[in-house]
Protein backbone atom coordinates (compact mmCIF):
# COMPACT_ATOMS: atom_id res chain seq x y z
CA UNK A 1 0.00 0.00 0.00
CA UNK A 2 3.08 2.30 0.27
CA UNK A 3 2.84 5.69 2.68
CA UNK A 4 -0.87 6.57 1.87
CA UNK A 5 -2.46 5.45 5.01
CA UNK A 6 -5.87 8.13 4.38
CA UNK A 7 -7.47 8.84 1.02
CA UNK A 8 -10.06 11.69 1.21
CA UNK A 9 -12.16 12.20 -1.80
CA UNK A 10 -14.55 14.98 -2.89
CA UNK A 11 -17.74 13.82 -3.95
CA UNK A 12 -19.60 15.38 -6.83
CA UNK A 13 -17.38 15.62 -9.94
CA UNK A 14 -14.80 13.48 -8.29
CA UNK A 15 -15.31 10.09 -6.61
CA UNK A 16 -19.19 10.09 -8.36
CA UNK A 17 -20.07 9.95 -11.63
CA UNK A 18 -21.21 12.23 -14.14
CA UNK A 19 -24.71 11.46 -13.17
CA UNK A 20 -23.77 11.65 -9.04
CA UNK A 21 -23.75 8.07 -8.77
CA UNK A 22 -21.52 5.84 -7.03
CA UNK A 23 -20.08 3.29 -9.27
CA UNK A 24 -18.82 -0.75 -8.80
CA UNK A 25 -15.26 -0.05 -10.50
CA UNK A 26 -14.96 2.90 -7.55
CA UNK A 27 -16.55 0.86 -4.91
CA UNK A 28 -13.87 -2.26 -5.75
CA UNK A 29 -10.97 -0.05 -5.82
CA UNK A 30 -11.83 1.69 -2.34
CA UNK A 31 -12.74 -2.08 -0.99
CA UNK A 32 -9.74 -3.19 -2.01
CA UNK A 33 -7.24 -0.16 -0.74
CA UNK A 34 -9.47 -0.97 3.01
CA UNK A 35 -8.92 -4.46 2.57
CA UNK A 36 -5.07 -3.67 2.68
CA UNK A 37 -4.99 -1.65 5.20
CA UNK A 38 -5.73 1.83 4.53
CA UNK A 39 -8.50 4.57 5.55
CA UNK A 40 -10.92 5.64 3.25
CA UNK A 41 -13.31 9.11 4.03
CA UNK A 42 -14.91 12.28 1.60
CA UNK A 43 -14.67 15.43 1.82
CA UNK A 44 -17.83 17.62 0.14
CA UNK A 45 -19.86 20.40 -0.04
CA UNK A 46 -22.65 18.31 0.90
CA UNK A 47 -24.45 18.22 4.87
CA UNK A 48 -25.11 14.65 6.22
CA UNK A 49 -28.63 13.76 5.38
CA UNK A 50 -27.48 14.01 1.40
CA UNK A 51 -24.25 11.40 2.23
CA UNK A 52 -25.91 8.56 3.66
CA UNK A 53 -26.06 6.18 1.25
CA UNK A 54 -22.34 6.96 -0.24
CA UNK A 55 -21.41 6.12 3.68
CA UNK A 56 -23.05 3.23 3.49
CA UNK A 57 -22.54 1.68 0.22
CA UNK A 58 -18.56 2.53 1.16
CA UNK A 59 -19.04 1.12 4.49
CA UNK A 60 -17.35 4.24 5.57
CA UNK A 61 -16.45 4.30 9.07
CA UNK A 62 -14.09 7.01 9.58
CA UNK A 63 -15.64 10.55 10.34
CA UNK A 64 -16.17 12.46 7.00
CA UNK A 65 -15.90 16.12 6.16
CA UNK A 66 -19.02 18.16 5.22
CA UNK A 67 -20.18 21.29 4.25
CA UNK A 68 -17.07 22.38 2.77
CA UNK A 69 -15.16 22.16 6.24
CA UNK A 70 -17.39 23.57 8.35
CA UNK A 71 -18.44 20.32 9.40
CA UNK A 72 -16.82 17.04 10.67
CA UNK A 73 -19.36 13.87 11.45
CA UNK A 74 -19.94 9.85 11.27
CA UNK A 75 -22.20 7.45 11.02
CA UNK A 76 -23.73 8.75 14.18
CA UNK A 77 -23.31 12.37 14.92
CA UNK A 78 -21.32 15.41 14.45
CA UNK A 79 -18.41 15.41 15.68
CA UNK A 80 -17.59 19.26 15.34
CA UNK A 81 -19.41 22.51 13.54
CA UNK A 82 -18.89 26.01 13.25
CA UNK A 83 -22.24 27.61 13.06
CA UNK A 84 -22.70 30.95 10.77
CA UNK A 85 -23.12 34.47 11.71
CA UNK A 86 -26.61 35.10 9.58
CA UNK A 87 -26.80 38.96 10.61
CA UNK A 88 -24.50 40.33 8.56
CA UNK A 89 -25.17 38.47 5.31
CA UNK A 90 -28.67 38.91 5.47
CA UNK A 91 -28.93 41.92 3.15
CA UNK A 92 -26.46 39.94 -0.07
CA UNK A 93 -29.08 37.60 0.53
CA UNK A 94 -31.56 39.64 -0.05
CA UNK A 95 -30.56 41.12 -3.04
CA UNK A 96 -29.18 37.91 -4.27
CA UNK A 97 -32.94 36.56 -4.05
CA UNK A 98 -34.18 39.87 -5.97
CA UNK A 99 -31.51 39.36 -8.92
CA UNK A 100 -33.22 35.70 -9.63
CA UNK A 101 -30.26 33.89 -7.63
CA UNK A 102 -31.65 30.83 -5.60
CA UNK A 103 -30.41 31.09 -1.77
CA UNK A 104 -30.10 27.62 0.13
CA UNK A 105 -29.65 27.47 3.89
CA UNK A 106 -28.01 24.35 5.25
CA UNK A 107 -29.16 22.81 8.79
CA UNK A 108 -27.93 19.93 10.18
CA UNK A 109 -31.16 18.16 9.26
CA UNK A 110 -33.11 20.61 6.97
CA UNK A 111 -32.39 22.70 3.73
CA UNK A 112 -34.19 25.99 3.27
CA UNK A 113 -35.18 27.96 0.12
CA UNK A 114 -36.86 31.42 -0.56
CA UNK A 115 -38.70 30.32 -3.12
CA UNK A 116 -38.93 27.81 -6.12
CA UNK A 117 -36.67 28.11 -9.10
CA UNK A 118 -35.08 25.59 -12.03
CA UNK A 119 -32.10 25.77 -9.98
CA UNK A 120 -33.73 24.40 -6.92
CA UNK A 121 -35.79 21.79 -8.70
CA UNK A 122 -32.05 20.55 -9.89
CA UNK A 123 -30.62 20.86 -6.76
CA UNK A 124 -33.03 18.45 -5.19
CA UNK A 125 -32.84 16.36 -8.28
CA UNK A 126 -29.26 15.84 -7.67
CA UNK A 127 -28.57 15.57 -3.97
CA UNK A 128 -32.35 13.62 -3.84
CA UNK A 129 -33.74 15.66 -1.17
CA UNK A 130 -36.71 17.90 -1.03
CA UNK A 131 -36.11 21.66 0.70
CA UNK A 132 -38.58 23.68 2.42
CA UNK A 133 -39.62 26.44 1.35
CA UNK A 134 -39.78 29.49 3.79
CA UNK A 135 -41.57 32.76 3.91
CA UNK A 136 -38.09 35.35 4.30
CA UNK A 137 -39.81 38.40 5.01
CA UNK A 138 -40.51 37.02 8.77
CA UNK A 139 -38.05 36.82 11.15
CA UNK A 140 -37.79 32.99 12.16
CA UNK A 141 -35.65 31.59 9.83
CA UNK A 142 -32.71 34.54 10.98
CA UNK A 143 -32.59 32.43 14.17
CA UNK A 144 -31.95 28.93 12.56
CA UNK A 145 -28.27 27.63 13.14
CA UNK A 146 -26.64 27.31 9.74
CA UNK A 147 -23.92 25.33 8.51
CA UNK A 148 -23.74 27.10 5.25
CA UNK A 149 -25.58 29.21 2.51
CA UNK A 150 -25.24 28.44 -0.93
CA UNK A 151 -26.13 30.81 -3.81
CA UNK A 152 -27.04 29.24 -7.25
CA UNK A 153 -27.39 31.01 -10.63
CA UNK A 154 -25.26 32.86 -13.16
CA UNK A 155 -22.14 33.65 -11.55
CA UNK A 156 -21.96 37.28 -14.15
CA UNK A 157 -24.99 38.22 -11.28
CA UNK A 158 -23.61 36.40 -8.54
CA UNK A 159 -19.67 37.73 -8.25
CA UNK A 160 -20.98 41.30 -8.58
CA UNK A 161 -23.22 40.97 -5.86
CA UNK A 162 -20.84 39.43 -3.27
CA UNK A 163 -18.01 41.61 -4.47
CA UNK A 164 -20.14 44.69 -3.66
CA UNK A 165 -20.91 43.61 -0.04
CA UNK A 166 -17.31 42.11 0.44
CA UNK A 167 -15.56 45.12 1.89
CA UNK A 168 -18.98 45.10 4.72
CA UNK A 169 -18.46 41.45 5.64
CA UNK A 170 -14.84 41.36 5.68
CA UNK A 171 -13.52 38.20 6.96
CA UNK A 172 -16.46 36.84 8.22
CA UNK A 173 -17.03 34.30 5.30
CA UNK A 174 -14.92 31.78 3.62
CA UNK A 175 -16.55 31.82 -0.16
CA UNK A 176 -15.63 28.83 -2.54
CA UNK A 177 -17.25 27.96 -6.27
CA UNK A 178 -18.05 24.43 -6.42
CA UNK A 179 -19.78 24.14 -9.34
CA UNK A 180 -19.92 26.00 -12.55
CA UNK A 181 -23.10 28.32 -10.69
CA UNK A 182 -22.45 27.11 -7.38
CA UNK A 183 -21.35 29.65 -4.90
CA UNK A 184 -20.74 28.09 -1.14
CA UNK A 185 -20.76 30.53 1.81
CA UNK A 186 -18.95 29.22 5.18
CA UNK A 187 -17.98 30.51 8.60
CA UNK A 188 -14.95 32.47 8.44
CA UNK A 189 -11.51 30.37 8.44
CA UNK A 190 -12.95 26.83 7.32
CA UNK A 191 -12.68 24.94 4.50
CA UNK A 192 -11.84 21.48 3.09
CA UNK A 193 -8.61 21.89 4.01
CA UNK A 194 -8.53 23.14 7.42
CA UNK A 195 -10.98 20.38 8.27
CA UNK A 196 -8.22 17.94 6.50
CA UNK A 197 -6.33 19.11 8.99
CA UNK A 198 -8.17 18.46 11.74
CA UNK A 199 -9.03 15.23 10.81
CA UNK A 200 -5.36 13.65 10.27
CA UNK A 201 -4.54 15.36 14.29
CA UNK A 202 -7.75 12.90 14.82
CA UNK A 203 -6.28 10.24 13.04
CA UNK A 204 -2.58 11.25 14.33
CA UNK A 205 -1.34 11.10 10.38
CA UNK A 206 1.62 13.02 8.82
CA UNK A 207 0.55 14.97 5.54
CA UNK A 208 3.05 12.15 3.78
CA UNK A 209 0.70 9.61 4.55
CA UNK A 210 -2.69 11.09 2.94
CA UNK A 211 -3.80 11.48 -0.40
CA UNK A 212 -6.86 13.76 -1.29
CA UNK A 213 -8.54 13.86 -4.77
CA UNK A 214 -10.78 16.77 -5.84
CA UNK A 215 -11.90 18.50 -8.93
CA UNK A 216 -12.93 22.05 -8.24
CA UNK A 217 -11.57 25.54 -6.28
CA UNK A 218 -13.38 24.62 -3.14
CA UNK A 219 -10.19 21.25 -3.20
CA UNK A 220 -7.40 23.57 -3.82
CA UNK A 221 -5.95 23.65 0.18
CA UNK A 222 -7.32 20.23 0.59
CA UNK A 223 -5.03 18.79 -1.92
CA UNK A 224 -2.27 21.02 -1.45
CA UNK A 225 -2.37 19.93 2.39
CA UNK A 226 -2.30 16.11 1.85
CA UNK A 227 1.12 14.47 0.75
CA UNK A 228 -0.23 13.65 -2.63
CA UNK A 229 -2.76 16.35 -4.21
CA UNK A 230 -4.53 14.71 -7.03
CA UNK A 231 -6.91 16.15 -9.65
CA UNK A 232 -9.26 13.90 -12.09
CA UNK A 233 -9.23 14.70 -15.63
CA UNK A 234 -12.61 16.91 -15.49
CA UNK A 235 -11.62 19.22 -12.80
CA UNK A 236 -10.47 22.96 -12.76
CA UNK A 237 -7.62 24.07 -14.71
CA UNK A 238 -6.11 25.82 -11.49
CA UNK A 239 -6.67 22.71 -10.05
CA UNK A 240 -4.89 20.64 -12.26
CA UNK A 241 -1.79 23.13 -12.43
CA UNK A 242 -1.82 23.02 -8.55
CA UNK A 243 -2.14 19.07 -7.95
CA UNK A 244 1.04 16.38 -8.17
CA UNK A 245 -0.87 14.44 -10.11
CA UNK A 246 -3.53 15.06 -12.99
CA UNK A 247 -5.37 11.97 -13.57
CA UNK A 248 -6.16 10.50 -17.11
CA UNK A 249 -9.68 9.81 -16.35
CA UNK A 250 -12.57 12.10 -14.90
CA UNK A 251 -14.58 11.48 -11.86
CA UNK A 252 -14.61 7.75 -10.34
CA UNK A 253 -12.90 6.44 -12.99
CA UNK A 254 -9.96 8.95 -11.90
CA UNK A 255 -10.24 8.17 -7.95
CA UNK A 256 -10.04 4.29 -9.17
CA UNK A 257 -6.46 5.40 -11.39
CA UNK A 258 -5.04 7.33 -8.17
CA UNK A 259 -5.63 4.54 -6.01
CA UNK A 260 -3.81 1.94 -8.13
CA UNK A 261 -1.00 4.20 -9.38
CA UNK A 262 -0.32 5.65 -5.53
CA UNK A 263 -1.68 2.99 -3.10
CA UNK A 264 -2.08 0.15 -4.29
CA UNK A 265 1.05 -0.07 -7.54
CA UNK A 266 3.72 -2.02 -9.10
CA UNK A 267 7.20 -0.31 -8.01
CA UNK A 268 7.86 0.61 -11.33
CA UNK A 269 4.25 2.38 -11.55
CA UNK A 270 4.82 4.40 -8.31
CA UNK A 271 8.26 5.70 -9.82
CA UNK A 272 5.90 7.10 -12.95
CA UNK A 273 3.27 8.35 -11.22
CA UNK A 274 4.29 11.88 -9.73
CA UNK A 275 4.95 14.82 -12.05
CA UNK A 276 1.95 14.67 -13.95
CA UNK A 277 0.42 17.65 -12.60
Amino acid sequence: MGEIKLIVSDLDGTLLSADHQLTEKVRMAVRRFTEAGGMFTFATGRPGLTVRTVVEALDIDLPFILCNGSVIADRERTLEMVPMKLDDLIPAMEEADREGISVLLFEENQISVFRRTEDVDRFEHKEGISCRLIDFTTEEWKSATLQKVLWIGDFQKIQPIWDAYLRKLGNQYSVFQSEIDFLEIIPENQSKGQALKKLMNRLHLKPSQVMAIGNQLNDLDMIETAGVGVAVANSHPLLKEKADYVCLDSYGDGVVEAIHTFCLPSRQERSSGMGAG
